[in-house]
């Protein structure tokens, strides 16, 4: 599987030449294992299986947001999947999206990654306009992913949602 710029160049699901799933640990420790196809059979654009948001429900930061957001059951099931279906596109999970976002200071504390954050605010404006949104929907989803983040700590400024 070859990498692309921006994307995750550690440890991720994915397969080998062969096809053969590939395990892997993220740096929150967390095991990622390759997903399958979702019940209806659809692939995200560029082949990438479509992910199973409720495993994502599991993570403490995806719990942080939905409880902030104030989003239920019934209303977690859409900012669940594009936030599942975004991770998938990056190749990721919703943790380390976090990490790519934070550095280590001289000191050994943890600091907000000027570059890391701006990577991934690049990579939600390439992710929504590869979903082919547009206008007012193309800047809620936008939003939507960066609001996940905001709840966990990292700040991305996305435009206006004026309709």
């Amino acid at each position: 599987m070859s990498a692309r710029p921006g994307a995750h160049n550690g440890s991720s699901a994915g397969g080998d030449a062969a096809g053969s799933p590939v395990t892997g640990t993220g740096p929150s420790g967390a095991t990622v294992e390759p997903t399958g196809p979702s019940s209806a059979g659809a692939a995200l654009p560029g082949d990438l299986p479509a992910p199973d948001s409720s495993l994502l429900a599991s993570s403490p930061a995806v719990r942080r947001w939905l409880e902030a957001i104030g989003a239920g059951p019934d209303e977690a099931s859409e900012p669940l999947r594009l936030l599942a279906r975004f991770c998938a596109s990056e190749e990721t999970d919703p943790d380390e999206l976090i990490a790519r976002c934070l550095r280590s200071t001289a000191a050994g504390s943890t600091a907000i990654s000027a570059p890391g954050r701006r990577s991934v605010d690049r990579a939600v404006t390439a992710f929504v306009a590869a979903e082919g949104l547009t206008g007012h929907d193309a800047v809620v989803a936008g939003n939507r992913i960066r609001g996940f983040l905001i709840h966990n700590g990292i700040f991305l400024q996305g435009p206006a949602s004026i309709v």
